[in-house]
C-alpha cells in the first residue's frame, strides 16, 4: 500500500517545495527547495515511467497504451534536454 503513496508525495513535494520558493527570497531556503524540489523529480520521474512499462504487460490495450506512454517519455526526455540547454546556454 505504502509504494503506490511515495510516488505522490515526491511529486507534492516537488511542487510543494516550488510554491513556497516563489513566496521566499533567502537565498539559503532557495538552495535547499531547490535541492528538495530536484532530488524529488529525479526520483518520481524514473519511478514513474518504470511503473508504467511494467504496467504494458497488464493492459488490454498494449499497443494504445505503449504509444501513450512512450509519447510521455519522448515528452519528459525532450523536457529535460530543453532545460539542460537553456541552463548550459548562458
Amino acid at each position: 500500500m505504502v509504494k503506490r503513496h511515495i510516488e505522490g508525495v515526491l511529486w507534492a513535494f516537488s511542487i510543494g517545495s516550488l510554491v513556497v520558493a516563489a513566496y521566499t527570497s533567502s537565498r539559503p531556503l532557495l538552495l535547499i527547495l531547490g535541492s528538495i524540489s530536484v532530488a524529488s523529480i529525479l526520483i518520481a520521474l524514473p519511478l514513474h515511467f518504470y511503473r508504467a512499462w511494467k504496467k504494458w504487460a497488464l493492459v488490454t490495450n498494449r499497443r494504445e497504451y505503449a504509444v501513450w506512454v512512450g509519447l510521455e517519455t519522448v515528452a519528459i526526455a525532450a523536457l529535460i534536454s530543453l532545460g539542460i540547454y537553456t541552463v548550459i546556454s548562458k
